[in-house]
């Protein structure tokens, strides 16, 4: 994490999303979904909430064999070590797992305290 302009080390917020991405049927298109969103300054409670996602995912869909990769990810404290880390150094992490008709990724980014997402002014606005 680099320094603010005061010397202090800057805070980082964590963004986290789960989502769903696959084939509409009928269409030959695709469609993403987004299953769920979080936002802390804790790394702990980031990886906290991406784990309750991929329980989640996994309860509701079944124990196939992708889907069984996502929850021994969660349930390898090894894994959840080197995540904890990697996310903490800044670098963003993200766990993909395809599925037989769709790919689930959860992913947790780092970004600077106070930054939020921009919103585009409508012509009614101006």
């Amino acid at each position: 994490m680099t320094d603010d302009s005061n010397g202090l080390p800057e805070q980082v917020s964590y963004q986290c999303a789960a989502v769903a991405e696959g084939l509409v049927y009928g269409t030959g298109g695709t469609a993403r979904y987004v299953l769920g969103t979080f936002r802390t300054i804790s790394p702990v409670l980031a990886l906290r909430w991406l784990g309750g996602q991929a329980l989640w995912i996994v309860d509701r869909l079944g124990l196939d064999d992708h889907l069984a990769e996502l929850r021994a990810w969660y349930e390898d404290r090894e894994s959840q070590r080197a995540a904890h880390a990697h996310i903490k150094s800044g670098a963003p992490l993200l766990v993909v797992v395809p599925d037989a008709d769709c790919t689930y990724t959860l992913s947790v980014r780092p970004a600077p305290v106070g930054v939020t997402a921009r919103r585009t002014r409508s012509p009614r606005d101006r």
